[in-house]
């Protein structure tokens, strides 16, 4: 018996078993298919920490990301981990200065001031590989080693005597009197139950089918599939800051963008593609070195295509509405289904590794204050 069930080992679980542990004595089990920790999405993306300027005035994404990217740059700095608050620029053609002005007037209104629109003699002083006519200057964005903050996560947790397991299935979840039962199946193939107070999905990839257990109405997630090429070591220090363009609202993506990492080289990423399996296929599609050659030379003029070279990918958990490219984060106790103790976390994409530590305490506040 465990007060508490997590299910998924990513940075969503792993931030919520931390908090949990800050704030509660509470015995803990995370649930994990694979063979370790943060081996999904937390691991396949741009390891960016996102300023907020994207999303809707009172959305959760607006809040997470704005909370969540002030605790992210100082626990990486308490705990050692790599980080550079190094900024960004959002580039735009002169045909797109209204878009520029829109994406200011939306920073500015979820409280975001370290934002600035400058224009073509400022892009080239500022970044001189960079072609474009105007920008949106951001000084809060930044990038830091994931995997360090999930080790560290992780150790905290274990440090609270959480139990972890992994290479584990979750066959089914049933509601009873006092909690719940998890019905898995171990890395040995034989089936258990473990008794709980509280459920926490956050299953990532897998969220909506954890939260469809129970006969209610949760967001259904399609897979956006993600590649990434690497720049050339002739890149290697050419650039000091992110480079973006404007949004892909079509597909509800911030647009094959270039960052930076801890040695100084440079990548293009993520495409965005729509699998139409469900499944977890990570090969990069090296026909699409076309695609980001047209994208990046846009941006950056002396992109060679021969520069470009298969990196890796990642998928991201989209929650589909016909109407919004951007929806919200489903983040919810679903007390309002007679199901108190069961908390869903559906559809935690970007910027969900940014918001990570706020939202790991906010969970952690819901089952203390309950």
């Amino acid at each position: 018996m465990f007060d508490i069930v997590i299910i998924g080992a990513g940075v969503i679980g792993l931030s919520i078993a931390k908090a949990i542990g800050e704030k509660t004595k509470s015995s803990v089990l995370v649930i994990e298919k694979e063979d370790s920790f943060g081996k999904g999405i937390s691991s396949r993306n741009s390891e960016v920490i996102h300023s907020g300027i994207y999303y809707s005035y009172g959305s959760l994404k607006s809040k997470y990301c704005v909370e969540g990217r002030k605790k992210l740059y100082d626990y990486c700095s308490r705990n050692d981990i790599w980080y550079k608050n190094c900024g960004k620029l959002v580039v735009g053609m002169k045909h797109q200065e209204f878009q520029v002005e829109e994406l200011y007037q939306n920073a500015i209104k979820n409280g975001i001031t370290e934002v600035e629109i400058i224009d073509k003699g400022q892009i080239s002083r500022m970044s001189p590989m960079i072609r474009s006519s105007i920008a949106l200057k951001v000084d809060c964005t930044g990038i830091f080693s994931a995997h360090d903050l999930m080790s560290n996560l992780y150790q905290e947790s274990l440090n609270y005597e959480h139990d972890y397991l992994f290479k584990t299935e979750i066959i089914n979840i049933e509601k009873k009197t006092n909690g719940f039962v998890t019905e898995i199946k171990n890395y040995f193939g034989e089936i258990e139950k473990v008794d709980s107070t509280w459920v926490i999905n956050a299953a990532g990839l897998n969220s909506d089918i954890i939260g469809s257990f129970f006969s209610i109405n949760v967001p259904k997630l399609k897979f956006l599939k993600g590649s990434y090429f690497k720049l050339s070591s002739k890149w290697k220090n050419k650039f000091d800051r992110l480079i973006y363009p404007l949004p892909n609202k079509e597909h509800g993506s911030l647009g094959i963008h270039l960052t930076i990492d801890a040695d100084g080289m440079a990548r293009l990423g993520p495409s965005a593609e729509w699998c139409f399996k469900r499944e977890e296929n990570y090969q990069v599609d090296e026909s699409l070195i076309n695609k980001f050659y047209e994208e990046g030379v846009k941006y950056i003029p002396d992109l060679e295509i021969d520069d470009l070279t298969p990196d890796y990918s990642g998928i991201r958990p989209k929650i589909h509405l016909q109407e919004d490219s951007m929806p919200d984060f489903y983040i919810k106790h679903e007390i309002d289904n007679d199901l108190f103790g069961f908390i869903n976390l559906i559809g935690i994409e970007s910027p969900g590794l940014t918001g990570s530590l706020a939202i790991g305490e906010d969970i952690a506040k819901m089952i203390t204050e309950s």
